[in-house]
């Protein structure tokens, strides 16, 4: 079935190029531009650090005594009620839901570089009234929303910049370096929280500007703008490719036509990725209407794989161990929790280097798959000592290994892999926005986790103590079965060859033996949708009634 896909930026496709190039640039890796994408990574050090360093802070006695209320039968002789808590816990996860949300509207009218840039300014004034807040917990709550929205939405477009300007066959590994970035900064955050019990993000936030400011704009934004001339210089900037290059003069056309076919159709929004009205289906278009019904219905699946995914991370119980892990040793009866949490993020930074190798050489199924087994095991083991044991010390010491083996089984798989599908999934007109609803389901999970965990563990309320980690395990149990029976095997796939196995109607438990047809084939046919464009990729004709 002929279709029409021009070349999209958030994955560079060799099928735009003429044949003669396509054998030396296959695996181009210009060291700039992968220093430029690893740049980026630099937002999930602010991530992490946000997310990390409030495990301290809730535990540490002046900070108890500042934001606090006196309570006789705590050590300090404060503690911090349990709504209190959750409030400045979650604030962040809730700022970062409407960050991310609001990144995708704001990048499609000024661009990344400088939509990056503002999210950047908005945290750091969110940071500002953080730290300056003295006894005023109402001031903390508020700080930690608006860094939270800047942090959200830097969360939303360093994963785009990475996916639009990252070789593609250095893809996979460099947009899981931004949860590598992110496990570094809660191992940061608990570093300082063990010796100087004070903090300040600034120094990340300092890193991440020099990166942004030193990246080029999209060249897919400056052509939706008209200043051909200037995407001409930054696509040869990302290419390694000098400006006159037949080669990228080839690509600079490619996105162009692109460009064109996004402008001739609607404007889409948030709710497209959802919608699937028959009238994106040209009457005159005469393939069969169960493949165009694929088609259309893939857009609402892919968007919610994204969601589920980015969910399925934070239900693991992650942020648990992380946001109030220090806590949490503490009634296990471990006497130096502040230690024990340093230990955790360690094994949560070394970790992470495992998945980087396994999301390309064991592909996205099998790695969450071998994840989700070993985040049970630990979970489930945690649970059972901490509940059969609460003070035991040899009981203590097996309840640390355990987390570790969670924390190890978690950084090596789903926190990478998490965002690596969440930013491959989507045809480009729809990219920002889809990954905008993935992020968004991360944030909105991360608050509502952070907002209920309290209530569920404190003994005035749902006194689950060490049994909420049999929570966390049935729920890896469900989405576990969530990728087995949704997620399919992208390990290796151009956009083209995504965009095709979608609509192939594959189930994704047959999608790793899934061979594409032709993929990179020549593309000169049209799909017209509501007589228009459409953005979806050319694929060659198939007989779809399953004759060769």
């Amino acid at each position: 079935m002929p279709t029409s896909k021009a070349t999209s930026l958030h994955h560079s496709e060799e099928g735009a190029l003429p044949a003669a190039t396509v054998g030396r640039t296959k695996d181009r890796a210009p060291v700039f531009v992968v220093l430029l994408c690893l740049f980026q990574s630099c937002a999930g050090l602010l991530f992490g650090w946000e997310s990390g360093v409030i495990s301290g802070l809730i535990n540490q006695v002046d900070y108890l005594q500042r934001f606090g209320t006196p309570d006789p039968t705590a050590a300090s002789g404060y503690s911090i009620p349990t709504t209190r808590q959750a409030l400045i816990t979650s604030f962040m996860g809730l700022g970062a839901l409407f960050g991310s949300l609001a990144a995708g509207v704001v990048s499609s009218k000024v661009g990344t570089k400088k939509a990056t840039l503002l999210a950047l300014f908005i945290f750091l004034i969110g940071v500002s009234v953080e730290t300056s807040a003295q006894y005023q917990w109402g001031q903390i709550i508020a700080g930690r929303w608006i860094a939270g929205f800047g942090v959200g939405s830097m969360s939303m477009l360093a994963p785009l910049f990475q996916a639009e300007c990252s070789p593609k066959h250095l893809r996979g590994i460099i947009s899981s370096t931004f949860q590598l970035m992110a496990t570094l900064g809660i191992f940061l955050a608990n570093v300082v929280n063990y010796n100087s019990r004070s903090y300040s993000g600034m120094v990340f936030a300092v890193l991440f500007a020099f990166g942004t400011v030193m990246s080029p704009e999209s060249p897919r934004y400056l052509l939706q703008r008209g200043n051909v001339d200037q995407a001409r210089t930054n696509l040869a900037k990302l290419r390694d490719l000098p400006v006159e290059d037949i080669e990228l003069e080839a690509e600079v056309q490619a996105i162009l036509r692109g460009v064109q076919e996004e402008q001739a159709a609607a404007d889409a929004t948030y709710w497209d990725c959802f919608k699937s009205e028959d009238r994106y289906i040209s009457s005159s278009f005469s393939a069969p209407k169960f493949y165009l019904r694929t088609f259309v219905h893939s857009m609402r699946l892919r968007t919610l794989i994204g969601i589920m995914v980015q969910a399925g991370q934070q239900w693991s119980g992650v942020n648990f161990f992380f946001s109030y892990g220090v806590k949490f040793f503490a009634s296990a009866g471990i006497s130096d929790s502040f230690l024990i949490q340093v230990i955790l993020s360690a094994v949560n930074v070394l970790s992470t280097f495992p998945g980087l190798w396994a999301v390309e050489n064991l592909g996205r199924r099998k790695t969450l798959f071998i994840g989700s087994a070993i985040m049970f095991v630990g979970q489930v083991v945690a649970g059972a000592l901490g509940t059969a044991y609460p003070d035991g010390e040899i009981a203590g010491k097996i309840l640390i290994t355990f987390s570790c083996v969670f924390i190890f089984g978690f950084a090596s798989t789903w926190g990478p892999l998490g965002w690596v599908v969440a930013a491959e999934q989507f045809p480009m007109r729809m990219a920002p926005y889809c990954v905008a609803w993935a992020t968004g389901s991360n944030w909105f999970n991360n608050w509502l986790l952070a907002m209920i965990t309290p209530y569920m563990t404190d003994a005035a309320y749902g006194n689950l103590q060490s049994k909420i980690t049999f929570v966390w395990a049935g729920a890896i149990i469900l989405f576990f079965l969530l990728t087995f029976f949704f997620v399919p095997e992208t390990k290796g796939l151009s956009l083209v060859q995504v965009d095709e196995l979608y609509l192939s109607n594959v189930p994704a438990w047959r999608s790793s033996s899934w061979e594409p047809y032709g993929g990179d084939a020549a593309r000169h046919n049209v799909l017209k949708v509501d007589k228009v464009l459409t953005h979806h990729e050319n694929a060659p004709q198939r007989n779809l009634d399953g004759e060769d």
